[in-house]
């Protein structure tokens, strides 16, 4: 079992409530700090490498300062959270913009502010033309489909998720015909973007969700002619939960997507793709 270590005592936690009135939140800036520079650390081999950070988690203005200090990139899926971004200075590419059942409002916010939007279903690309236009960089949410398995286990495979029953992204097949569309529509630069597990505490499901990714990117730039300019590996790295669980090992993460990379995109000529989280 792991002793969980508070970064504050009993003093000073009386002495913070002399003036803050309870209840309240209280986060460790320095910890903060120190997780987002491990993870850029982790990825330090991918030179467009950048991680956002999931404005719904924690819209926390505050929060969102420190990472964007820190060079993160914000993750936003409303509109109230693309009004955070902007009023704290986060433009343009600094957005990736993830939504689903997207109020036209939102994609003409999104728009205006530049943002990198990541469509969720293939009827958004008639949507996000008559609301907002299609940008020349753009990114598809993949749906692969099936039972999400990771390894073996003592008990056999482990079954992290199951994206078949999900309503989010699209399909292989969806994928390409978005893709050849958007060619046409004038899209340069397009991006791949998946989220099939949450809260895993297994090291390899960052690598094996990448090798799946990048296979798909491969084909997608043989098969319709695109560049794939980044691959967003999304979140779903998790913490420990329980005492006697261990913490991932963010820098095998890292490493483990980097073989995958140089496995399957840098002999097809892709190994400028840039990789986000």
């Amino acid at each position: 079992m792991t002793d969980k270590k508070l970064p504050f005592n009993k003093a000073q936690m009386e002495k913070i409530i002399e003036k803050f009135p309870t209840p309240f939140h209280i986060y460790d800036e320095k910890d903060i700090r120190h997780r987002a520079r491990a993870l850029r650390q982790a990825f330090s081999w991918n030179e467009g490498y950048k991680e956002y950070y999931a404005v719904k988690a924690c819209p926390n203005p505050i929060i969102m300062s420190i990472l964007r200090d820190e060079g993160c990139g914000m993750d936003c899926s409303s509109y109230a959270e693309l009004m955070l971004c902007e009023a704290i200075g986060v433009v343009g590419d600094g957005i990736m913009f993830s939504s689903n059942d997207t109020p036209a409002k939102d994609f003409e916010y999104a728009r205006r502010l530049n943002a990198t939007i990541n469509l969720d279903d293939i009827t958004h690309i008639e949507f996000l033309k008559e609301h907002g236009g299609i940008p020349e960089t753009i990114s598809c949410r993949f749906n692969p489909g099936g039972v999400f398995q990771l390894g073996e286990s003592k008990e056999g495979f482990q079954v992290m998720d199951n994206p078949g029953d999900a309503k989010y992204g699209m399909t292989r097949e969806q994928l390409v015909e978005a893709f050849k569309y958007m060619k046409q529509k004038g899209v340069k630069h397009f991006g791949i973007h998946a989220f099939l597990a949450s809260n895993t505490t297994d090291n390899m499901y960052y690598p094996t969700l990448a090798k799946l990714l990048f296979t798909v990117a491969k084909e997608l730039h043989e098969e319709v002619g695109v560049e794939i300019a980044f691959i967003n590996l999304s979140g779903g790295i998790g913490i420990p939960y329980r005492p006697d669980q261990t913490e991932n090992d963010i820098m095998a993460i890292g490493e483990g997507v980097h073989k995958k990379f140089e496995e399957i995109l840098v002999p097809a000529g892709m190994g400028d793709v840039s990789i986000f989280t």
